[in-house]
């Protein structure tokens, strides 16, 4: 059995990346050829990156009251059984957790946030960003930009079963005082597992950008166009 030249190896990895992508692209028609409408019509330059995320989903702020609130009747029920006031308490009080339990495992399913999607068109001279269906801002200019601040958040490791310290979003200062905080699980719609590639950049030589063409990340779009240097690598 004939083993393939590294070099072929890498070529077949990296045909295979650009096949998703322009299966992908096709699947992604309507969002990018929105894209190249808004950047000409606001003069935006090219588009260079369409990214999405899924947010909510989540138990809201109410599910957890609903969840709880039935707490509140167990000093009643405690009162109410040591002065036997109403027969059948004690049985009452026992079974009282398993109903609890069973309540607040629904109001965390009745009351949970609607999914929702977020967008993030990227152009050569801005970017809009949006939660919903259409955009209703005009678009932010690079130039806009004032500053850009990290985000960081505790997020819990699964690998290593602990809780970590993670940059989790970039939070741009603009010039008239709106900040616009991006978040770095924004995918490119065209290239949904980055992993692949960067492992693709690592093992075979890498571009005269030192990026695949076409499939930037978020880190790689501000640090281009806003000035702002990518996170660091372990």
């Amino acid at each position: 059995m004939r083993i393939r030249p590294e070099a072929e190896r890498i070529e077949l990895l990296r045909a295979a990346v650009q096949h998703n992508a322009d299966r992908r692209r096709v699947g992604s028609a309507g969002q990018l050829a929105h894209a190249g409408q808004l950047a000409a019509w606001f003069g935006c330059g090219e588009v260079t990156g369409v990214f999405s995320a899924q947010a909510g989903g989540g138990p809201s702020r109410k599910a957890y009251v609903m969840g709880l609130l039935p707490l509140a009747a167990i000093p009643l029920l405690i009162a109410a059984a040591a002065v036997r006031v109403l027969p059948g308490v004690l049985p009452l009080l026992v079974l009282f957790p398993f109903a609890v339990g069973a309540w607040f495992g629904l109001s965390m399913w009745l009351w949970r946030e609607p999914k929702r999607q977020i967008w993030l068109y990227a152009f050569a001279a801005g970017f809009m960003l949006w939660d919903g269906p259409q955009p209703e801002a005009l678009p932010v200019r690079w130039s806009q930009v004032a500053e850009v601040s990290d985000v960081w958040a505790d997020v819990y490791n699964i690998s290593a079963e602990d809780t970590r310290p993670m940059l989790v979003a970039y939070r741009l200062r603009c010039t008239d005082g709106q900040s616009y905080e991006i978040s770095r699980s924004l995918r490119n719609v065209l290239d949904p597992h980055p992993e692949v590639r960067q492992l693709l950049q690592r093992v075979a030589a890498p571009n005269a950008d030192g990026h695949m063409p076409g499939l930037p990340t978020i880190d790689e779009i501000i640090a281009t166009y806003a000035g702002r240097p990518g996170p660091p690598t372990a």
